[in-house]
């Protein structure tokens, strides 16, 4: 790539700015998204990915609400009616139990005219008692056959113009395996972590695998196509030993 006409530098060139700053981009979308949202709930990288696609599944909205703010309009046996329907799957037929609480301590001030959400009837109860199990199956599926199909083109452009460049063969074999192993992995582990929390970890070492593998090939092209031949020589362990 060092003897390419300026033309085609130029074109090389105009591609790595280009998915050098949409890569640049992604990342701080992610950190907007993603990572800023849980850290001001208090969870860390590990725990706020884990939350995205497993959920968080050790309460509800419902029981938040009456171990918090509107613990003083319930009895500690009221509480436990609610706490066993709900464990008992939160079914039509036990609302029976239920009932008389939600009618007496609840629907006086959450109805049509009072203060959100309403709670006057089993439907309504029951919306407030689903389990935050994480992203949805079709959306994670949509997600899926979306990456999946477009990030390895962007994949395949980069690496088109590295294994053209000088490097030693093994570190280019290896660094333009990277992206697609790392999006193979952290996608897989995706579907993983919705069943098992423990594997949120995978994601992570996913993405950082794909990271890594991108930009060391980013980093690599463009000083092949720019770097003055005077600092290469000095870079020996990345060339190949004819050199």
């Amino acid at each position: 790539m060092r003897n390419y006409k300026l033309s085609e530098k130029v074109f090389a060139s105009a591609v790595l700015i280009v998915l050098g700053i949409g890569f640049f981009l992604a990342f701080v979308y992610l950190y907007a998204s993603e990572i800023q949202p849980h850290h001001q709930k208090g969870q860390d990288l590990l725990k706020g990915v884990a939350t995205t696609y497993y959920g968080d599944r050790s309460t509800n909205r419902l029981e938040s609400a009456l171990h918090g703010k509107m613990a003083e309009n319930v009895s500690h046996e009221e509480l436990a009616k609610i706490h066993t329907w709900i464990q008992g799957g939160a079914t039509k037929a036990g609302y029976a139990e239920v009932a008389p609480i939600v009618t007496e301590n609840c629907a006086t001030c959450h109805d049509a005219a009072g203060d959100p959400p309403q709670i006057t009837n089993f439907e309504q109860l029951h919306g407030l008692v689903q389990y935050d199990t994480g992203v949805e199956i079709h959306t994670l599926a949509r997600m899926s056959h979306v990456h999946l199909l477009g990030i390895p083109l962007l994949f395949f452009m980069l690496g088109s113009f590295f294994v053209r460049t000088r490097w030693r063969e093994g570190l280019k074999a290896v660094l333009v395996a990277m992206p697609f192993f790392g999006v193979l992995f952290d996608i897989a582990h995706w579907w993983i972590t919705k069943r098992y929390e423990s594997a949120a970890l995978g994601i992570i070492f996913g993405g950082a695998t794909m990271g890594l593998g991108f930009a060391g090939q980013w980093w690599l092209t463009a000083a092949e196509l720019w770097l003055p031949e005077r600092i290469v020589v000095h870079w020996r362990w990345l060339l190949p030993k004819s050199e």
